[in-house]
């Protein structure tokens, strides 16, 4: 089985792009970071990511997890990009086996209906996880996809520490569990160091160097790790892909596994 993780990028108009990337993988599963669900039809195509991204045939299962509602992004007080229309950021799993069960559960703050990003790294927003059971072949899979905590230079904090507790506290070790997303951490830090204690870290097993692209668009991007998978050990893996791209401002990660 495959699975492909990616964050799409909420600056970036690349839905096309990334239906183009699923299609072309035809992965099992997909764990995504930054959809955008339009609200009201006023919102601008490039916001309207989870809608177009769930008319794919191939993944007739999906889940969505939104973290907050708003009409653009504010900074300063003023507005720096405008949605068109109330829209919802969120991760979204796409999949070819039935999702059984699923979980908006949220750990930092609660669901709000605003996007400040003044002072961003230091206060963030909200954060949640998307948990799900999918049935592969009657037998259950869990996934719990991530959209971490964004911290000054991604070094962590006290919250980010709470984050990796609070992903252990639901990691299922009686089935085959897959801990995936953007973490926006790097791997030295003491949150990624709390989750290798209990899982396997398959970006330090692959000795995974980077997993973002340089772009020019002052859009936040360097080379770094921040974008992980882990796995219990009731997954069994096959290879650990990062797939060198510029469809996002992060590279798509392609898992090749077995449930063991």
């Amino acid at each position: 089985m495959k699975l492909l993780n990616l964050n799409i990028g909420i600056k970036l108009d690349n839905t096309e792009s990334v239906k183009a990337l699923l299609t072309e993988r035809n992965s099992d599963i997909c764990a995504l970071q930054e959809c955008m669900n339009d609200m009201t039809d006023s919102c601008f195509p490039m916001y309207q990511s989870k809608n177009d991204l769930t008319k794919l045939k191939a993944y007739p299962y999906h889940a969505f997890a939104p973290l907050y509602s708003a009409e653009g992004i504010v900074k300063d007080g003023k507005v720096t990009c405008d949605f068109g229309g109330k829209a919802e950021q969120g991760s979204l799993i796409l999949s070819k086996h039935n999702i059984k069960d699923h979980a908006n559960q949220f750990y930092y703050n609660e669901y709000r209906y605003e996007y400040d990003e003044t002072e961003f790294s230091e206060k963030d927003w909200c954060r949640s996880i998307q948990n799900a059971i999918l049935d592969i072949d009657g037998e259950p899979l869990q996934i719990i996809n991530v959209h971490g905590i964004c911290s000054q230079r991604q070094v962590g904090d006290e919250r980010t520490l709470e984050q990796s507790r609070f992903i252990l506290s639901k990691v299922r070790q009686d089935i085959p569990c897959i801990v995936v997303g953007d973490f926006d951490l790097l791997p030295d830090t003491e949150s990624i160091q709390l989750l290798n204690q209990q899982l396997r870290n398959l970006m330090e097993e692959y000795h995974i160097s980077s997993t973002r692209p340089s772009f020019s668009e002052n859009l936040d991007a360097e080379s770094s790790v921040c974008d992980y998978i882990f796995v219990n050990d009731k997954v069994k893996v096959n290879n650990l892909e990062v797939i060198v791209n510029q469809v996002s401002d992060h590279f798509p990660l392609l898992l090749d596994f077995d449930m063991a």
